[in-house]
């Protein structure tokens, strides 16, 4: 059974031919359901960006309307002096014995705390664009609920 987005078409084929990109699944059914999603949530954006799919700027644009849409905020020193202090283990130095300095360490927390909220915005950006949206064959938190024929 196809997969509907907005009355657009994502037939079994092309779930067939995505699961080849799902290697972080550990069953035939989580490969289905992960290559299905990520069909799902690309014509979720690239109907919201107004474009069709193998658009020549389709990459562009689709970065561009989640910049848009995603605010991200910059971790302060206070945040990574905080997850720092609560995450002393992962900053050990196992050859000298004892934990890298805060100031060492600082930048890549930063950007640790920022890919986890660009992570977490897009993942609620993607969520808000599904409710909107009519979709039929695929259920975001059910993937026993998914019907595809691949053979």
């Amino acid at each position: 059974m196809p997969i509907k987005v907005n009355n657009i078409t994502i037939s079994d084929d092309d779930v067939f031919q995505e699961m080849q990109y799902q290697t972080e699944a550990s069953s035939i059914k989580e490969v289905i359901f992960k290559a299905a999603q990520a069909l799902v949530v690309q014509q979720l954006l690239l109907q919201e960006a107004g474009i069709k799919k193998n658009d020549a700027k389709e990459e562009e644009k689709i970065n561009q309307l989640i910049s848009d849409n995603v605010i991200i905020p910059t971790a302060s020193t206070q945040s990574c002096q905080r997850y720092y202090d609560n995450n002393q283990v992962k900053f050990f130095d196992k050859e000298q014995q004892k934990a890298l300095p805060f100031a060492l360490v600082e930048n890549h927390i930063r950007e640790y705390l920022q890919n986890q909220s660009t992570t977490s915005g897009i993942k609620e950006y993607i969520n808000v664009l599904a409710a909107e949206a009519a979709i039929k064959g695929f259920d975001f938190k059910d993937p026993t609920a998914l019907n595809i024929n691949i053979q």
